[in-house]
């Protein structure tokens, strides 16, 4: 799409252009330009030094029924009387409507955009991102404008992306560096190595069932996804330094993590690799319930099993033991298999720091633009240097601010990624 500078009016046009036409859009063309330029006032705002975020429903309050249930619909509170929606108004809101569960619900009265209340929906929309096998409750086809960061406000009907404002750039899809073939390829040896393990766990079994290594893959993408958010919502900023399992400290080889200094080492015993066994017990458990000669994630995602729903929140609490370990200076390191390794690591600032670095300006990296190493601060650079010292390497940095960056080596590149952080 277009790199042009753009303005809630440009996105306001798109959207009426590009709204799924089996879905009537109920906001007039020049209404919608009016709640996106209201909104990219709000996002410019903050309250008590904390960026304004929030969800805005554009719908009327009675197109809501009054018997809805968060989590599958959404639960509305109509205030009395209504107010007039401003920057202000959304930025003195935003605090009591948390953007993961809530939402500000606005129509137009006489012509007037008015906030009527509050719906709320519960964190269940939020499983794409944050992780799960949940499916995704849909409860209206009315537009959403989501407000995460200053400047950047997105449009979604039915929980798809329409249209967006990013960094000033009109977007029409954001980049989920998850779903990118690179990223895979960097754990393919390690989603190999799991996959032998579980084969080797099948013989003997009368029917033996294999798992396909996309289904690894994905679980592992659950982990990271849930460490990641936890850290954008804890809003400390941390980094994540994943190194290849053969260079991880051991008892047979127990010198120090190359290039880096570990304040916080963990014995390398079998709960520093808890993930690792939840995982084949996961598969091995999916194994059992099936008749197939292979499974997948959809196998997975339609199981009810209730051992798969336990064994799928013991990951989830490990995802939160990676956030928690972030927030002390210093980065937390793990192995490409998710052993915890240690925290509070420090990348040597003796290290040669890259001659140049690079922006991927796409999820697989075909597109690169020249930066400055300069441009950013310690943390960044830190792992700039970290992904120059490990060719095979990858760190995941998240700002104060919620920004989300992917750093790894790219044939003898370092390339970063910025993460779309919008739901």
């Amino acid at each position: 799409m277009n790199r042009a500078q753009a303005y809630p009016p440009d996105l306001a046009r798109y959207v009426v252009e590009h709204w799924p036409k089996q879905h009537a859009l109920g906001v007039p063309l020049a209404l919608l330009a009016e709640v996106l330029s209201i909104a990219f006032q709000a996002s410019l705002t903050a309250e008590e030094t904390r960026p304004t975020r929030f969800r805005l429903l554009l719908t009327p309050v009675h197109a809501l029924p009054e018997s809805g249930v968060p989590n599958h619909g959404v639960l509305r509170l109509h205030f009395a009387p209504e107010r007039l929606l401003t920057a202000e108004e959304l930025r003195r809101l935003s605090p009591s409507v948390p953007f993961e569960s809530s939402l500000i619900g606005a129509h137009a009265v006489d012509g007037k955009l008015r906030i009527w209340g509050i719906a709320h929906s519960g964190p269940a929309w939020l499983a794409p991102s944050w992780g799960g096998r949940s499916l995704v409750p849909n409860w209206t086809y009315d537009p959403i404008v989501h407000v995460t960061a200053p400047g950047n406000i997105a449009v979604r009907c039915a929980g798809k992306l329409v249209g967006a404002l990013e960094h000033g750039t009109l977007v029409n899809t954001f980049t989920d560096i998850f779903e990118s073939h690179w990223l895979r390829s960097l754990f393919q040896d390690e989603r190999e190595a799991v996959g032998a393990e579980h084969a080797a766990s099948q013989v003997g079994v009368a029917v033996p069932t294999q798992v396909e290594t996309s289904l690894i893959g994905r679980v592992n993408q659950q982990l990271l996804r849930r460490a990641v958010q936890l850290i954008r919502g804890a809003r400390h900023g941390g980094m994540i330094l994943i190194v290849d399992a053969s260079e991880a400290p051991s008892r047979e080889r127990p010198g120090e993590l190359r290039g880096m200094r570990l304040k916080y080492r963990f014995d390398p015993e079998e709960p520093t690799r808890r993930y690792n066994a939840l995982l084949l017990e996961i598969l091995r458990t999916l194994a059992a319930g099936s008749a197939k000669a292979s499974v997948d994630w959809s196998d997975f995602a339609a199981d009810p099993s209730p051992d798969l729903e336990r064994l799928e929140q013991g990951v989830f609490e490990l995802s939160r033991l990676i956030a928690n370990l972030t927030a002390i200076d210093g980065a937390l390191v793990l192995d490409k298999r998710f052993g915890i390794l240690g925290f509070g690591a420090e990348v040597f600032a003796e290290l040669p720091p890259p001659s140049q670095i690079w922006q991927a300006l796409d999820a697989e990296g075909e597109q690169l633009v020249a930066d400055d190493i300069e441009n950013v601060g310690t943390r960044h650079r830190a792992a700039y240097r970290f992904a120059q010292d490990n060719p095979n390497g990858l760190a995941v940095v998240v700002s104060h601010d919620g920004g989300v960056s992917f750093v790894a080596n790219r044939s003898g590149r370092v390339v970063y990624w910025e993460q779309s952080v919008s739901p």
